[in-house]
């Protein structure tokens, strides 16, 4: 990610990055989904504002928030059994689940001496798009070993 003054962006270009960004992973994770099907999975996309991990003040996150520190969006990636049942190897905790995401924005900073935060780096669109698509492929290489292991 890089770092982005606060002043040198607006919060619409935070909202459209992060339009563009979802679209595009959701595109992608459709044009996926056969190949997990045929493992008897499917893969989940699902865009998410966080504020320090939790609402801010008992009400949900908006785009109105993102020059706020502690503002965070991400795109969440999941594999779920075809029926909707969670998918992980039978371990306790989160690693042995199938999941990750892919960090747009977090502003870390809005103090009034170094109003700052971190965009994800990419050159272009297909730069974005090989970027989801490597994380998408990793999660289906992991679900595939998650399966052969559990088939042993």
């Amino acid at each position: 990610m890089k770092k982005v003054k606060l002043n040198t962006i607006t919060k619409e270009f935070i909202a459209d990055i992060e339009k563009k960004i979802t679209n595009i992973a959701l595109n992608i994770v459709e044009e996926k989904q056969k190949k997990f099907n045929d493992l008897g999975l499917k893969i989940n996309a699902e865009f998410g504002r966080f504020g320090n991990g939790k609402k801010f003040s008992g009400r949900e996150i908006q785009i109105s928030d993102c020059f706020t520190a502690g503002y965070n969006s991400s795109i969440y990636f999941s594999v779920d059994y075809l029926n909707g049942e969670e998918f992980h190897d039978g371990d306790e905790g989160d690693e042995g689940y199938c999941i990750d995401h892919l960090d747009i924005w977090d502003c870390v900073s809005n103090n009034p001496m170094s109003k700052k935060g971190y965009l994800i780096e990419f050159e272009n669109e297909v730069d974005l798009q090989r970027i989801i698509i490597q994380l998408i492929d990793q999660l289906y290489k992991e679900a595939r070993e998650i399966l052969q292991f559990q088939e042993n």
